[in-house]
């Protein structure tokens, strides 16, 4: 059977896709690029917002006129949108065949083999690490490894440990495996994954310590990692980001609000002065590093006030990058039964406000590397031309600059000439 994925979310959706592709692929089916050459549709789904469930579900409704054309064609909804809603989805008047949920992929060769009537599998494993599957990796040059899987922090506005399960850590050994695996195929670019990686334990190995493991490795070049959690982000950690040559001098670290009283509600055991403490000790320990973070607005009870201090913050960390974006009530969440809902009209508005302020302060950043070195890994060609390749400096940054096909998979120091809000451009 030959199947096409299409995936939708974080990081941690990308690597399940991949995950899928390889326990398929090893049962005999095929994967496609194109939808069209597709048996078996594949829609690997987010909760994280409802706008991502309403996304998905119109995708589903848009590709049923397949199933007349191929009266064989199969669809399949995975991930955490069919962790969440399972038999619900089917209520949505979708011809869906068959849901799983995240901790029941290895089930889906014996569905589409027909060795079992059961359709809807979403029970949680909270002991399933895909042991000994390696993924399918979807980029040529970059790989994602997942290092754990689930969450134990209960965000009040978040679905992540409903549908994810309560957290779990792949032992170390398996990925050095996979992290030398992903190298000697020709991903230099390695980024571990997990809900907090800060929290991976495995055995007496902590994340600084797999950190210190990993930089040791010749088959890669660089290496890091999402998502981290401010309340566990140690100095032992920050000093191993400072002392291994392969992490890259990048840290994505969610804030979601500049608001004591809304981090509060949200559940995120840390204050605003413990955040900038940790962005000082960072900025100390690596002079040259980048900060990225997530950041929202219109939580349950967010006021002028608190929406003004989330500004503030803004201004006086000047994250280089930031994920903006409005509160959604979640089913099942705290947050979702909080009755000082901000109305949705102003959610939108403050959220254009965040988007304009950090697309002045990424553009200042960026213009701050005019006349630097920077190393790029080049990546793929450039949207725009062909003459052009694209590539990630260590910091995070995207980088344009000449070069050809030859250049793929490889590290070139470049000054940079002129900077957008999003891209270095290096002639």
């Amino acid at each position: 059977m030959k199947f096409y994925i299409e995936t939708y979310g974080c990081q941690m959706n990308v690597a399940d896709s991949e995950l899928i592709a390889s326990i398929l692929t090893k049962a005999g089916h095929q994967e496609v690029t194109q939808i069209s050459e597709a048996d078996l549709l594949l829609f690997n789904t987010c909760s994280v917002r409802g706008h991502a469930e309403e996304r998905v579900l119109g995708r589903i409704q848009s590709e049923n006129h397949r199933k007349k054309e191929n009266p064989n064609l199969k669809i399949g909804v995975v991930g955490c949108m069919a962790q969440r809603l399972g038999e619900e989805i089917n209520k949505e008047k979708l011809t869906v065949d068959f849901v799983i949920g995240v901790d029941q992929y290895q089930h889906l060769p014996d569905i589409l083999n027909e060795e079992t009537e059961k359709t809807i599998l979403t029970d949680l494993d909270e002991t399933q690490l895909y042991k000994g599957i390696q993924p399918a990796y979807h980029n040529d040059y970059c790989a994602y490894i997942t290092i754990m899987r689930g969450c134990n922090n209960f965000c009040s506005y978040c679905i992540v440990p409903y549908v994810r399960g309560r957290e779990r850590s792949r032992s170390w050994q398996d990925i050095i495996e996979e992290t030398i695996s992903a190298g000697n195929q020709g991903k230099k670019d390695i980024t571990l994954l997990g809900q907090n990686v800060n929290s991976y334990l495995n055995g007496e190995v902590n994340f600084p310590r797999l950190l210190i493991i990993l930089n040791e490795l010749d088959e890669i070049y660089r290496l890091r990692f999402i998502t981290s959690h401010p309340k566990d982000l140690s100095e032992e950690l920050i000093e191993v980001l400072a002392n291994s040559a392969k992490i890259c001098e990048h840290i994505h670290l969610p804030v979601q609000s500049g608001s004591d009283n809304i981090l509060k509600a949200m559940n995120r055991n840390y204050t605003v002065q413990h955040y900038i403490s940790l962005v000082e000790k960072l900025h100390k320990f690596i002079p040259n590093i980048a900060i990225t973070t997530d950041i929202m607005t219109g939580f349950p009870g967010e006021t002028e006030n608190d929406f003004q201090d989330t500004l503030s913050l803004m201004k006086t960390i000047e994250f280089d990058d930031a994920f903006c974006y409005k509160f959604s009530p979640r089913p099942g969440t705290t947050a979702e039964t909080l009755s000082n809902q901000v109305p949705e009209a102003e959610r939108l508005a403050r959220l254009q406000q965040m988007i304009d302020l950090q697309r002045k302060i990424s553009l200042k950043k960026n213009r701050e590397q005019i006349g630097r070195k920077v190393e790029v890994y080049i990546e793929s060609f450039s949207k725009k031309s062909r003459k052009m390749v694209l590539g990630k400096t260590r910091d995070f940054k995207t980088a344009v600059l000449p070069g050809t096909e030859d250049d793929f998979g490889t590290l070139k120091q470049i000054e940079v000439k002129d900077a957008t809000a999003s891209t270095l451009i290096c002639f």
